[in-house]
Order: structure tokens, then C-alpha cells, then sequence
């Protein structure tokens, strides 16, 4: 096969496994194995970097980039390669509609989250079902530029909140029953892999990825090698150039071992 020289990962059911809401082991192991033997590591997640940091990512996995927020920002340790942030109007607009109607939100930053408490309700629902590290109070925003807001509420705003996106070109992403998404535009995990390409000097044929849901598809298009999780939905097994096995029986490592990235 090709000589693999980046590994791009996905994190949620790829290296965290939310059954026993811990890392897999051995697919933490086999990863820093081939990190040793000069292969990069490259984080392309749907989640913060403020949510992969708080849940101890980066003291497991030494990653040599970063693709967060399902593609909204690419850096590496000393580079910003781009980061979509929403335009200071338009985030402002925005937060105000949710100041005015008593709406709590999450401001989703390159680094930091913020959170705006509103209903306790919606937010301890919302946090029961997505296993996040809670943001900072809001009253610690220092005014850094954002690359989404989170809207915590169920539908009765939504035309409101969807005008505002008219008039100022956002990306509207109900992406559950208690919250809803706005951004510059639509965030892709592909874009991320593009850009670490240019930066890096790597080809598709040198490039592995890992993941297991719909926002992988992009990604896995990307490279030559995507592999899709055994427990993984259906459509990005059949996006895939390779499924493994599911992530609580070792899927990761199994596949780096299969083409031969380890021992």
C-alpha cells in the first residue's frame, strides 16, 4: 500500500466511546505507536477544541493539527490555517434576538466556549444527551470572535432566528430537539483535510482517516483510505474504502494493524 504519512480521526465513537464514556486504550496505544514512527496525527472532529481539550484529548493523543468544530477552524500548534468566524454584526444580531426572548446559547470560539444560562430544563437535557465539558460563564467572554453560536431551545423561535440568517448569509443547523446552530457557513470536515493537504505537502494517497457518521463522508472522500467504524451508520460504511471492527472491540487498532501502520 501507499506510505500513510497523516491519520485524520474523528472523535466521537472513534476514540471515545460513549457506552463506558472513556477513550479506547488500545486505539489510544496503537495511535502514539505510530506517531513515533513519524506518522502525523491530525484531530477532525465535530466538537470544540474547548470540549476535546476539558476531556483530556490532548494529554492521550499527540496531535500534530486540528480540525475542529465539524471543519469551522484548521490549525496547527503555531498556525492558524483558517478559522470561519461569524461576522461581529451578525453574532451580535443574533445574540441579542436570544438576549431580548430569554434564550440561554453557547458562543462557540476557536479556543474557549462560553455559556448564557437560561431554562435549566433545556440545558440539563441538553447536556445529558451530548457529553460535554460545561463552557465558561459568559461573564468571562472578553469579546473574541466566534465561529458559532449555539441556540438552546426547541422550535418556537426558529423563523426568527432563520430571517436573521437571511439577512446576514448564515448557516442554520437544528442538530437536535433543544438546539439549533448558526455559523458563517456550512462547517465540512472536508475543507479541514484540504487545508492541512496545502500546509502539510501530503497527497490523498498518503492519508488515512477514521469515522463512523454522516459529517465522516466528506472527510473519507478526501483520502484514499477512509475507514469507517463497525459501529458505524450505514451510509459511511458504504462511503468507506475500509470498515472495522466497532470501537468498543478495538476497530481502530485492528485497522492500523491490518495495513500494517503497527505491529
Amino acid at each position: 500500500m501507499d506510505s500513510i504519512k497523516a491519520i485524520f480521526l474523528d472523535f466521537d465513537w472513534t476514540l471515545f466511546d460513549h457506552k463506558t464514556r472513556s477513550f479506547n486504550e488500545a486505539g489510544v496505544k496503537a495511535l502514539n505507536e505510530a506517531h513515533e514512527k513519524g506518522i502525523l496525527l491530525i484531530i477532525d472532529s465535530a466538537r470544540t477544541y474547548h470540549s476535546l481539550r476539558g476531556l483530556g484529548t490532548f494529554e492521550k493523543i499527540p496531535f500534530d493539527g486540528f480540525v475542529v468544530s465539524n471543519g469551522g477552524a484548521a490549525f496547527t500548534k503555531e498556525k492558524t490555517l483558517y478559522a470561519d468566524f461569524m461576522e461581529d454584526e451578525a453574532k451580535e444580531e443574533v445574540i441579542r434576538y436570544l438576549d431580548e426572548r430569554g434564550i440561554g446559547y453557547n458562543l462557540i470560539c476557536q479556543f474557549d466556549s462560553y455559556i448564557q444560562e437560561r431554562d435549566p430544563a433545556i440545558i440539563k437535557d441538553f447536556y445529558s444527551v451530548w457529553y460535554e465539558p460545561y463552557p465558561r460563564p459568559i461573564s468571562e467572554y472578553k469579546g473574541e470572535k466566534a465561529l458559532a453560536t449555539q441556540a438552546l431551545m426547541g422550535r418556537e423561535e426558529d423563523e426568527g432566528l432563520k430571517a436573521i440568517c437571511r439577512k446576514h448569509g448564515l448557516h442554520f443547523d437544528r442538530f437536535a430537539n433543544n438546539a439549533v446552530e448558526l455559523t458563517a457557513t456550512e462547517f465540512l470536515k472536508s475543507k479541514g483535510v484540504l487545508t492541512m493537504y496545502h500546509h502539510l505537502g501530503l497527497k490523498p494517497e498518503e492519508a488515512m482517516a477514521f469515522g463512523d457518521d454522516l459529517n465522516d463522508i466528506p472527510m473519507f472522500r478526501m483520502v484514499k483510505y477512509g475507514i469507517c467504524m463497525g459501529n458505524g451508520k450505514e451510509e459511511a460504511k458504504e462511503a468507506a474504502f475500509y470498515v472495522t471492527d466497532q470501537i468498543e472491540k478495538d476497530g481502530l487498532a485492528k485497522a492500523l494493524r491490518h495495513f500494517g501502520i503497527v505491529s
